[in-house]
């Protein structure tokens, strides 16, 4: 139940001087009067735009009607706006908003009545005369009876003979509520808040010197203090009580959905803003809108980013302003609390007992400046998209920023549309819950809004988009990742980086624009994903590459003459002419594969094997360049594996000391997918061409982080997959210096002819592509590669050592993180493997992705040898970087460890 202290029930009012009061005294001496409160108890003073509210549906109602300075609104449950509007002592009436109708209306209470008649021209129902109510009716109490001329439905005043009280039109009928005998009032003494103030001054000193107290009690609980600071006015009044007591430091965190009138408030105050965390409009598009019941987004973009900040400051105590009455989970607050998402944040409340009007006389008694916006007519301060948001307080945003209604409402009928929603999902602000509660769910059933049994919303079938379903782009999406990550300095780009003028950070020098860049991948936005090794995420540009294909010209290659396939096969050769040029192999043999471990497979079963040969391999193998080799065995194939030094750097001198006669093969990766070291193959080529043995590179984690030129290698082999560089899955590539293996399928497409003895191959690429080949795939990989010769494979490879370093350093410095890594920048790729003493990798996985929602892999990678020559027996938790990760990110993994450790 709602903590709810006596004193808070009730609002005291000084009948002598007309305002209202703190506690039961008045400085004027005189007897103060109680007036009972609603729940949630929560009261305010009426703002600007509050005030003219009130007077223009008076105005519009019954005509010129006086209203005080000072007008108290007292909060309470309703469809949406619902606050008892007090004046002059007196429960004056009810401000509401229909979310169904879009309209506030003001109904008027009995008390409220001898402040209007005596100025009312209209809006009085008078039974005798717009009736057809007749003394042979009875009483008139309770009873419908049929007005004369038409009225809008509502709430009204009625007189009937000497008396006056309210009454419900509906349909041209009214029914009267009560009737009680009413004189005007003459007109009250009509003072100012600043008058309130001075009567009120003790009282405020009082409140002033209990919270200051509090915060002087806590402030040393831990090493760090500071202020938690929103905009609103409740930390406004909190940042300058703490700065009464000591308090220097504040932070604002800036979620990307910040109000610009906010966001120049909290410069006004010289606040630390920490900078905006994921982005917000990604998310969206993937999970769909935040609800009241389902807010996906705090942990996106306040929770993650709080947690970076905080491991930077360290265990610290927070003084916020939660009150009591802002809601019902925070109804039962203490002086302190343990932030249940940081175990660094201690939470002091000193104004949990404050009344929003208290906070407002208090600024106002301090000459504190507020946020302009509730003066505009927003009670609540934060995220414009808070689903926690009144749509009243919507509608007034539609006047105040009528851009980002737009945006969000494009968004909503876009999301409406695609998952079969009414349109009263966006109309009526039926987004905001995931579960509708029962108000909302009676005004559905009473528009005939079908609801399912878990009181959600119904679907139907998905229409057609109104929108561009990519409403998000060119409207403001990369404003949420501004300043998110550091930059490299980069001299002489090659090649030239298509993103021109565009820096990610203001201390760059390189243009690598990764807010353009993270735009092209519809999936990121609300996780945090660092499992790139495993598989790479598309761009979509790949994708509309192979939607393309599939809507304009999919047909088979190479076997017909129409112009379908005449277009299919140009575009899918000219797929296998860019991965040639892509990695300097134009002068080999470029094949299209399933993936890596299929090339693999093909070029092992494909040479002519005899009892005694050998294949050298290391211990840092993935298993799909082991068990190939291996298998073998059943020709009499024998494989030998070489060990890694202290730097993870295969041991060339027992590479050439392993080399006989009998060897035919070694097969080495180019960057291991564990430790992420960058092997020497170069001088592993020339080691092995001195000694007339073939070499292959197992390129799956080189080519989308490094720049690769199979020429100055040197190797006869070398074969990668398309899903970890941005390409489709079940693509790969075998690329060949000669094309001197046999083919390991044989059907239709790779032969030139075929006689009933025989058959004649066809040369290059077509003689290893037996069958229908993944067509939208092979096109797919090659718009993969023109993506990334666009930005430049150098700074795609400088870009992320920035973010391997932050990552190293970062968890170098927690301790019981064990790395496992290569101290040299230039021979390593974004791969970090690491382990916490005694927590079991699966362990930090789950519980990264379950707290900061940080995705990568655990265990022991299919690297089991690797794994056993470590000592490491249940594997290593695994980050892996890409090119379209941030600084933030690694920033959140950093402080997400740290906190599991400690």
């Amino acid at each position: 139940m709602i903590r709810d202290p006596p004193v808070k029930k009730i609002l005291y009012w000084c009948p002598n001087c007309n305002l209202p009061l703190i506690n039961k005294s008045c400085s004027c001496g005189s007897e103060s009067i109680s007036i009972q409160l609603q729940k949630p108890f929560e009261l305010r003073p009426a703002l600007s735009a509050d005030v003219t509210l009130i007077k223009e549906l008076l105005l519009e109602k019954y005509g010129q009607v006086p209203v005080p300075k000072i007008i108290l609104l007292n909060k309470y449950g309703g469809d949406d706006r619902a606050e008892l509007v007090i004046i002059n002592g007196v429960k004056f009436g009810w401000l509401l908003f229909d979310p169904v109708e879009r309209k506030h209306r003001l109904d008027i209470a009995v008390d409220g009545i001898p402040y209007i008649i005596g100025h009312a021209d209209k809006g009085i129902i008078d039974i005798d005369a717009d009736t057809d109510y007749t003394k042979d009716k009875g009483r008139i109490g309770g009873k419908r009876v049929n007005l004369k001329n038409p009225y809008e439905n509502g709430t009204y005043i009625v007189k009937f003979r000497k008396k006056y009280g309210t009454g419900i039109v509906r349909d041209g009928t009214i029914k009267v509520k009560e009737l009680v005998s009413v004189e005007p009032l003459p007109p009250a003494l009509n003072p100012d808040w600043k008058e309130a103030i001075a009567k009120n001054k003790n009282h405020l000193k009082n409140l002033e010197h209990t919270a200051i107290k509090t915060i002087k009690k806590h402030m040393k609980d831990r090493p760090t203090v500071n202020v938690s600071f929103s905009g609103g006015k409740d930390s406004t009044a909190i940042l300058h009580l703490a700065k009464k007591a000591g308090i220097k430091d504040a932070f604002f965190i800036d979620t990307g959905l910040e109000f610009p009138e906010t966001i120049n408030f909290v410069k006004s105050c010289g606040v630390e803003i920490i900078q905006k965390g994921g982005d917000f409009w990604k998310g969206v598009e993937r999970a769909g809108p935040p609800a009241k019941d389902n807010r996906w987004c705090c942990k996106l973009l306040k929770l993650n980013p709080l947690k970076v900040y905080l491991s930077g400051i360290g265990s610290c105590v927070t003084i916020q302003g939660n009150r009591w009455y802002e809601s019902w989970n925070r109804a039962d607050l203490g002086e302190t609390s343990q932030n249940p998402a940081n175990p660094l944040q201690l939470n002091v409340s000193p104004i949990r007992s404050w009344r929003a009007f208290e906070v407002f006389l208090y600024l106002w008694w301090q000459n504190k400046k507020i946020n302009p916006l509730y003066d505009m007519g927003l009670e609540r301060i934060g995220c414009y998209l808070c689903p926690s948001m009144l749509e009243s307080e919507y509608e007034t945003m539609r006047v105040l920023h009528p851009d980002y209604t737009k945006k969000w409402d494009d968004f909503l009928e876009s999301w409406s549309d695609k998952k079969g929603y009414p349109p009263e999902y966006k109309d009526w602000g039926l987004w905001r819950w995931k579960a509708l509660p029962p108000k909302m769910r009676e005004i559905c059933k009473e528009r005939g809004i079908a609801i399912n049994h878990d009181y959600t919303l119904k679907t139907g079938p998905a229409r057609e988009k109104n929108i561009d379903s990519d409403f998000s782009k060119n409207t403001g999406s990369n404003e949420i990742l501004e300043n998110s990550s550091k930059t490299i300095k980069k001299e002489d780009k090659k090649p030239e980086n298509i993103f021109q003028n565009k820096e990610f950070s203001a201390d760059s020098d390189l243009n690598y624009d990764i807010l353009k860049i993270r735009d092209d991948f519809s999936i990121l936005g609300d996780v945090i994903y660092l499992d790139n090794a495993a598989t790479g995420f598309s761009p979509q540009q790949v994708i509309d590459a192979m939607v393309d294909f599939e809507h304009n010209y999919r047909s088979n290659v190479g076997r017909g003459v129409h112009s379908l396939t005449q277009i299919a096969s140009q575009k899918y050769w000219h797929a296998h002419e860019k991965v040639s040029r892509f990695i300097g192999g134009e002068k080999g043999v470029t094949v299209f594969t399933k993936n890596t471990t299929e090339a693999i497979n093909m070029v092992a079963m494909g040479l002519s094997w005899k009892p005694g040969d050998r294949v050298i391999t290391t211990v840092l193998e993935h298993h799909s360049n082991l068990l190939p080799w291996r298998a073998l065995s059943k020709y009499g194939v024998e494989v030998d594996v070489i060990g890694i030094d202290s730097s993870y750097m295969p041991n060339l001198k027992e590479l050439e000391e392993k080399i006989t006669p009998f060897t035919r093969l070694v097969a080495v990766t180019h960057a291991s997918n564990v430790l992420g070291v960058v092997t020497p193959v170069k001088e592993i080529s020339e080691i092995c061409h001195k000694h007339g043995v073939k070499l292959l590179v197992d390129g799956a984690q080189s080519v989308p982080h490094i720049p690769v030129n199979v020429a100055e290698i040197g190797c006869d082999y070398f074969v990668f997959s398309g899903h970890k560089m941005l390409g489709p899955t079940g693509t790969g590539v075998l690329w060949m210096k000669e094309a001197d293996i046999e083919p390991l399928f044989l059907g239709g497409g790779m032969v030139e002819s075929v006689t009933a003895d025989g058959f004649t191959p066809e040369t290059g690429y077509r003689k290893y592509e037996a069958g229908t080949s993944n067509i939208a795939g092979g096109i797919g990989l090659g718009a993969a590669v023109d993506y990334l010769t666009k930005i430049g494979m150098e700074n795609i490879f400088e870009y992320e050592e920035t973010l391997t370093k932050r990552l190293i350093d970062g968890l170098s410095e927690i301790q019981g993180v064990q790395l496992y890594v290569n101290p040299n920048p230039k021979k390593r790729i974004g791969v970090v493997s690491f382990t916490v003493e005694g927590i079991n990798s699966h362990e930090i996985a789950q519980m990264l992705d379950e707290t900061s929602d940080i995705m990568l892999r655990s265990g022991k990678h299919c690297c089991h040898p690797l794994m056993d020559f470590l000592g490491l027996k249940d594997g290593t938790v695994r980050a892996s970087i890409g090119l379209y990760n941030t600084m933030h990110e690694i920033d959140l993994l950093i402080a997400s460890v740290e906190e599991i450790v400690r």
